[in-house]
């Protein structure tokens, strides 16, 4: 009898121990899922273009995938980083619709507008004003509707007031940001939802932001902080609304003194955008960021990138005299690809003069002013100014000519002479150049016939063999494909899985914002009252483990104990 109790013991220690087996494997296996979720894609730590640069001050390494700093005054571009890949830009989509309207409508503000029916066709969840087809209200105020509150039902009802139809202020958008050039952007809406054709990139979208800054009335706009709009003859109540950008905000953890406005933009197919306005130390600065996951993290990065811009940029006034010029200097051929200033003036040629050049650029703080070079580009009549081959900004030259008493007879000038006598060994030497380059081509193409003709006699004489080298080289490629289609799925998973728990939080967060004190106290008592219950279950499982730990142990005394016997 005792024999069967003990058997029977054994039979369920046995089974106690495979079950707790089976939960630790779960678990692992729960483990490993978890541990794919931290994936983060490798376009996430790709460094700057700009810390490439040499004596270049290095920039931070950033999540969003596109972000640009440009100085506004000069135009230079002091961080980039994957500046000319298109993204989705959201509702910094309208700044350029602010910039349009103020542009096509002048100072005429306070002209009163009838929203159109357009005003109700936005997709679910976005945001708006609650405007109604025929409400009047004045441009002024529809402009800081958009820009404050992001309201979408005002960017249609002023894009049919404007453009006479959302398509037709479509147009106008595309128009100027091709007079900005614009090279990677097209818009397709006022407002920014969601549209496979409405696109821009990092260094566009600057271009469009530093046009509507030199705005007053946007900068105006753009830096206030709270606005309202009184009833209408459509909606009975003040509608009361502030900026959306938490930077201009002081009582923000997010604030920044330097910050003079911005706009804010964020769908589930562009994630978070934003682009950031500030001036300190006589600097005039714009941030964009593009395509990264969390409002925070957007105002986090973008706040380093201005200061990095603040504090490791100064700006150089370049105006000075240059020394007098010769013929080849007037003519602007001592600087390698560019074209002369005064290719349209000859009559200069037979002068000296005396040049200026004038210009502010942006470069570092420690900056090695031996890597500064300047040079024209065709038709422009600019100086551009570079620093180790990056632009820092434009300037111009005036020339002034010399008293008659100063001037050399034009058939005395030697510098002329000097420079057709230049010309004419340069074209000798083009002409050798030609010859030498004609004969090596000559040779290569024979050596590359040569190869070929060998390389199609080893095929022919071995047919099986390449055969056999094609089959392994093709299955190779085929590896290759599958594991990178495997990888990009993966990562597309992940990003929908991101979008989808960014979804999830900011309906709890409407939730819990929709819910009053009671309730969520009560909420917060049943969670505390499972987490007891769990624990007690857990305190439960372990010790029916310890009680069968310890029958284990007597089962084994008890073998034990049989095998002295």
């Amino acid at each position: 009898m005792k024999e069967q109790i003990d058997i029977r013991r054994l039979f369920r220690l046995i089974v106690l121990i495979l079950m707790v087996s089976l939960s630790v494997c779960s678990a692992d296996s729960v483990q490993a899922e978890e541990g794919e979720e931290e994936y983060v894609s490798d376009i996430y730590s790709d460094p700057p273009r700009t810390n490439s640069i040499e004596g270049w001050p290095q920039g931070p390494l950033i999540e969003a995938e596109s972000a640009i700093v440009m100085d506004m005054d000069t135009s230079a571009v002091l961080y980039g980083k994957n500046i000319e890949t298109k993204e989705f830009p959201a509702s910094i989509t309208k700044i350029m619709t602010a910039l349009v309207t103020l542009e096509q409508m002048g100072d005429d503000l306070d002209q009163v507008i009838e929203c159109p029916p357009e005003v109700l066709d936005l997709e679910e969840g976005a945001s708006h004003l609650s405007i109604s087809p025929g409400e009047e209200l004045t441009l002024r105020q529809a402009l800081y509707g958009l820009m404050l509150a992001s309201a979408n039902d005002l960017g249609n009802a002023i894009a049919v007031h404007v453009g006479g139809s959302i398509e037709g202020f479509a147009d106008l958008m595309n128009r100027k940001a091709e007079a900005l050039g614009c090279t990677n952007t097209h818009f397709s809406n006022p407002h920014g939802l969601h549209s496979d054709d409405h696109y821009t990139c990092a260094r566009d979208m600057a271009l469009i932001a530093q046009a509507a800054y030199a705005i007053p009335e946007f900068r105006k706009i753009c830096s206030t902080t709270e606005y309202s709009i009184p009833p209408t003859n459509k909606y009975e109540e003040t509608r009361y609304f502030e900026m959306h950008h938490k930077m201009v905000h002081s009582s923000s953890e997010y604030y920044r003194d330097w910050c003079t406005g911005g706009k804010t933009g964020f769908t589930s197919a562009a994630l978070n955008t934003l682009v950031t306005f500030g001036e300190k130390d006589e600097k005039r600065l714009v941030c964009v960021i593009l395509r990264v996951n969390g409002a925070g993290v957007s105002y986090e990065e973008t706040a380093a990138l201005m200061e990095y811009g603040f504090d490791s940029f100064v700006h150089k006034d370049m105006t000075a005299d240059l020394e007098t010029p010769t013929f080849l200097k007037i003519l602007g051929l001592d600087y390698p690809g560019t074209e002369s200033f005064l290719q349209r003036t000859p009559d200069v040629r037979k002068q000296t003069v005396s040049v200026k050049q004038a210009g502010i650029v942006t470069v570092p703080q420690q900056a090695d002013y031996s890597l500064i070079s300047y040079g024209s580009a065709s038709g422009d009549g600019l100086i551009h100014y570079m620093y180790s081959g990056w632009p820092v900004g434009t300037g111009s030259l005036a020339f002034t000519p010399l008293p008659k008493s100063e001037q050399l007879p034009y058939q005395q000038n030697r510098d002329i002479k000097e420079t057709e006598s230049s010309i004419r060994e340069t074209e000798d030497k083009t002409g050798e150049l030609r010859k030498v380059g004609e004969t090596a081509f000559r040779s290569i193409k024979e050596t590359v016939m040569d190869w070929y003709s060998k390389a199609n006699q080893f095929v022919m004489e071995n047919q099986l063999m390449v055969l056999l080298l094609g089959a392994l080289l093709l299955l190779v490629v085929l590896l290759l494909i599958i594991i990178i289609v495997r990888r990009c799925t993966r990562e597309s998973r992940i990003q929908k899985k991101r979008i989808s728990e960014e979804k999830a939080r900011m309906r709890a967060e409407e939730e819990i914002a929709r819910k009053s004190a009671v309730e969520i106290e009560e909420e917060l008592r049943a969670a505390m009252k499972a987490e007891e219950e769990r624990k007690r279950r857990q305190r439960e499982k372990e010790e029916r483990i310890r009680q069968a730990e310890e029958e284990l142990r007597e089962m084994e005394e008890i073998i034990d104990h049989s095998n002295h016997e």
